[in-house]
């Protein structure tokens, strides 16, 4: 009876801490960051004959990440952009991946790979191994890295808990949000050389509103076929494929969720869109309106068009009563429609609908 009791209590204990892991103070919210890499640079000088020469270690922002949380934490999604080569020259933005976290899941999409991977939310789950513990302590840097507070440091006019991780590692915490990360190189026995890379939040917004889409495991969805449509098969398409192309008639559309509509639009762009998510209430889809020369015009890996309103995909903006050189309306009364207006031209790719 008792061993029966104990294994109960053990189940609710589990059950309840899967709804209560809630690692952050603060509902909802975004940061902004840099991520700073180093750079050597050498010095020499020769005064009076004598030789010398340092070595210094220059900042420079590698990378413009943003990290969006709901749930207290128990969900997150982040992105990534590159902007800068190796040594710190300045090259056009690139997005490098998208990291989104539900339940024990961590999955990470690589733009340049074009993979998605599922893997475990490891934080969560090792707050889960000690969860008592977790629970006494409140805190998921203590848990996971068992490191002790060593007072505090203002970020962003914040003072956020200085912990030192590990011998590589230093976290900065406040509200159970990471306002900065610094790792470092060691020598074999653990000894600090110099820090290699920091990672520093430079904007932070709280308590806001997010669609439902900015936290759906859709949105990172491994489509090798959407995502290898460049201007030229876009065009190819349009142009010289239409076996492959369904048009659509300005009556309108029903549109499915996984549909890939190609397009020109009313200041005669191409481009393509995927349907993300069809609801009663809005329509989100992932879009890429190219420019004359086959480079992104404008894109967004989720655009939430509300029922009703109209959208234009040179700019990307929806609009309820604006009608002036809109590209379509959607329409969602019994079925979701795309009600194209007379732009140059929608068209759904097939194979889409083969799934």
């Amino acid at each position: 009876m008792k061993k029966s009791l104990f294994i109960i209590i053990i189940l609710l204990y589990t059950s309840s801490y899967s709804q209560e892991f809630k690692p952050y103070k603060i509902k909802s919210g975004k940061i902004e960051y840099e991520l700073r890499k180093y750079a050597t640079h050498s010095h020499f000088s020769d005064t009076d004959g004598v030789k010398s020469k340092r070595k210094e270690q220059v900042p420079y922002v590698a990378e413009i990440i943003n990290y969006y949380w709901d749930k207290n934490g128990d969900v997150a999604f982040e992105e990534s952009w590159e902007v800068a080569k190796f040594g710190g020259d300045p090259i056009p933005k690139i997005k490098r991946y998208e990291m989104l976290w539900i339940d024990d899941h961590q999955y990470h999409y690589n733009f340049n790979e074009d993979r998605l991977r599922d893997d475990p939310n490891n934080t969560r789950m090792q707050c889960r191994d000690r969860f008592q513990f977790y629970q006494i302590t409140g805190s998921w840097v203590e848990t996971v890295y068992g490191a002790k507070k060593n007072g505090t440091v203002r970020i962003l006019g914040k003072d956020a808990v200085y912990y030192k991780a590990n011998d590589a590692h230093d976290i900065y915490i406040w509200n159970g949000l990471v306002l900065k990360e610094e790792t470092f190189a060691t020598t074999r026995e653990g000894k600090r050389l110099r820090v290699e890379r920091t990672r520093i939040a430079t904007n932070i917004e709280t308590n806001l509103q997010f669609d439902p889409m900015m936290f759906d495991k859709q949105r990172l969805e491994n489509d090798r076929y959407f995502q290898t449509m460049d201007k030229d098969v876009v065009n190819s398409f349009i142009d010289g494929t239409p076996n492959k192309l369904w048009p659509i008639q300005e009556s309108g559309f029903k549109l499915k969720e996984g549909d890939i509509l190609l397009y020109v639009t009313s200041d005669a762009h191409i481009g393509k869109f995927k349907v993300l998510k069809i609801t009663k209430e809005s329509l989100a889809i992932k879009y890429v309106t190219f420019d004359d020369y086959g480079d992104v015009f404008t894109q967004a890996s989720s655009l939430n068009i509300p029922n009703n309103f109209s959208c234009e995909l040179d700019n990307g903006n929806a609009y309820e009563d604006k009608m002036y050189l809109q590209d379509f309306r959607f329409k969602n009364d019994n079925e979701p429609m795309l009600i194209p207006f007379p732009t140059l031209g929608f068209y759904l790719v097939k194979e889409s609908r083969k799934k």
